[in-house]
């Protein structure tokens, strides 16, 4: 399923959920306490609740570190237990530099006795905010896989994980979902991500492809940039599997508003009206997003 534009093709209630569990992990953070989990501001899912955080170290060409939440973990009410892993995205000016980055860099799981491909490599700025810490701050790694043993001791052990990301989340999920399979192999994850960039190169996606044995799917805009970056001519590429969507913004800047083609409020937008619609596709001229503002929705194109 290299690339789909029927909703129906695909799990639509998984992806509606984790747009959800993606735009909540962005309400658990504030630019004015960036480092606090502002738990109050999220709301679960139906038939889940909050149980965790972990955070994350911003570091622009090595300097001006900055520690900030970067996602939550939910949890099913009921066995079995299924845990949500959901990635924040881009909501600094920090993080949108690192969500452009372009060099590659070596991938070392946490499992550091596994063997990989001499030229595998990440993109830098992604693998930093997932690799590194501060003195204060254990790395988000590290937070992760904490997180993952504490879960498997306990009395509600994993049953299932999904993983899911927007933007700059969408490329750390990925990078998760691979360390998972490779560190904690019998733990199933499956992975929906929104508005991706390119994680890594092809050694990446041929490892990608090979571990991690449940799906994974890249759900796109054809008319958001980010998913553009960085360039496959530089050598990144993306994980095959996508469920694209094409919408963009009603004013004057239309398809050229950056931000509305890039928003994790009209990805949820258009997928709930695919969702609702008979065809699996959303067709709409104008169609609202939380009563303040609408977009165009069209059929998408599967070239390009």
């Amino acid at each position: 399923m290299p690339c789909v534009t029927d909703i129906r093709e695909v799990n639509a209630e998984q992806i509606e959920l984790l747009i959800e569990c993606s735009i909540q992990a962005y309400n658990a953070f504030s630019g004015n306490a960036p480092s606090h989990c502002h738990a109050k501001r999220v709301t679960p899912p139906e038939g889940y609740e909050l149980v965790d955080d972990w955070s994350g170290v911003d570091a622009v060409f090595g300097r001006h570190k900055k520690v900030e939440t970067y996602g939550l973990v939910f949890r099913s009410l009921a066995a079995p237990w299924r845990y949500i892993f959901a990635f924040r995205g881009t909501d600094s000016a920090l993080d949108m530099l690192d969500d452009c980055g372009l060099e590659p860099q070596s991938f070392v799981p946490f499992d550091t006795t596994r063997e990989l491909a001499a030229d595998l490599r990440v993109e830098s700025g992604f693998y930093d905010i997932y690799k590194c810490g501060d003195a204060a701050t254990v790395p988000m790694q590290h937070q992760l896989f904490a997180l993952i043993d504490k879960y498997q001791a306990s009395t509600r052990p994993i049953a299932e994980i999904l993983v899911t990301g927007h933007s700059l989340g969408a490329a750390l999920s990925q990078i998760f979902t691979l360390d998972l399979a490779l560190s904690r192999q019998p733990i199933p994850g499956i992975n929906i991500n929104f508005a991706s960039p390119r994680v890594g190169n092809s050694g990446f996606v041929t490892l990608f492809q090979q571990v991690v044995n449940q799906p994974t799917l890249r759900v796109e805009n054809g008319y958001d940039a980010v998913p553009r970056l960085p360039p496959a001519e530089l050598g990144f590429e993306h994980i095959p599997s996508v469920y694209r969507v094409a919408f963009y913004s009603n004013d004057m800047f239309g398809k050229i508003d950056l931000m509305a083609c890039h928003s994790s409020i009209n990805y949820r937008a258009v997928i709930n009206c695919a969702g609702a619609s008979q065809e699996g596709v959303c067709i709409a001229e104008r169609l609202p997003v939380d009563g303040t503002a609408s977009i165009c929705s069209e059929q998408p194109h599967i070239e390009g």
